[in-house]
């Protein structure tokens, strides 16, 4: 398998999955080297970043999820406001501070390595002979806001979004810990990719089951490919106690339709997530889906990619959460 450059795109999957990689990293150091110019940065950010991003933010204007009174979209002609949404790294931000860390990010070619993680994941999934056709694929890692909600120490400072059409888009702000998990990231992400083609998911039927499942069949795989120590803390952050204690409410709602967030991610993300709180801890549902999995898969001698095609209902079914 051949490496991923910047804005390249190759076959994945036996030729079957187009990948193409979005250097949205390239335009963030142009904007970030831009100012000492600062009336010509709004249209560095527009062309370079906001507009080879349209296929990520585009489709957050129509996501139900998004509309709710406590969230004001940006207009669609304010890249600054549009990087506000997408928690880029923003305008006025330190531009040394900005730069030395797109550096970090080029130490460790994390761009390439995440965009290699991608095909490798195609390619061991192999949805084209499960009978799976995959619409091509564009990823982008970009430098976040150090003020964005959803990362912070909590997620120990990235995260990523893989449900979005064909995008991926990953979003961190680089250090020593999250580096070397970024490629994991990548594959657990790639598999939503897939996995969601298998068993679509529609924001309005959605349950928490099929939610669970589709966060610990990612982590799973990830795990399989980049080992244990890559998982991030979402699938650790509750207690084995603690998810005891919340485990028969959390069956109860395996089969509940509508909004799955506050299943997934706990109290923590309602007031910037325009959800209501429930009383669960943070990131109860990457813990719970991740257990829920793995259940499955010590019961069935399963990897997690031969899971991958299985129904939501069976896994749960054949696992200890049933």
């Amino acid at each position: 398998m051949t490496s991923t450059s910047p804005n390249s795109t190759r076959q994945a999957d036996n030729g079957a999955t187009a990948v193409t990689i979005i250097d949205v990293l390239s335009g963030q150091r142009a904007v970030l080297a831009a100012a000492g110019d600062p009336a010509r940065r709004p249209d560095l950010l527009r062309e370079h970043v906001i507009e080879p991003l349209r296929p990520v933010w585009e489709p957050m204007f129509a996501n139900p999820w998004m509309q709710d009174k406590r969230r004001q979209l940006p207009s669609l002609d304010d890249p600054a406001g549009i990087a506000d949404m997408l928690q880029l790294y923003p305008l006025d931000g330190d531009p040394d501070a900005g730069l030395a860390l797109l550096d970090r990010f080029a130490a460790a070619d994390s761009l390439a390595a995440c965009g290699a993680a991608v095909v490798r994941a195609l390619d061991v999934l192999a949805p084209s002979a499960h009978g799976i056709e995959i619409a091509p694929v564009e990823y982008t890692l970009a430098l976040a806001s150090p003020d964005a909600p959803w990362l912070g120490d909590r997620n120990w400072g990235y995260t990523g979004f893989g449900g979005m059409g064909g995008v991926i888009m990953m979003l961190a702000l680089p250090d020593g810990r999250n580096l070397p998990r970024l490629p994991a990231m990548a594959a657990h992400e790639t598999h939503h990719k897939v996995r969601l083609a298998f068993e679509p998911w529609n924001p309005a039927t959605i349950t928490v089951g099929q939610y669970y499942v589709l966060e610990g069949l990612a982590e799973a795989f990830a795990a399989e490919l980049y080992g244990e120590e890559s998982l991030g803390p979402w699938v650790t952050f509750v207690a084995p106690d603690e998810l005891a204690k919340h485990k028969p409410a959390l069956c109860e709602a395996l089969e509940k339709t509508g909004d799955p967030r506050p299943y997934l991610f706990g109290d923590w993300a309602s007031g910037f997530g325009g959800y209501e709180p429930l009383g669960l801890p943070d990131f109860i549902g990457y813990t719970a889906g991740y257990q829920l999995v793995r259940s499955y898969l010590r019961a069935s001698g399963q990897s997690a990619a031969e899971a991958s095609w299985l129904p939501w209902r069976e896994i749960v079914a054949g696992s200890d959460w049933a």
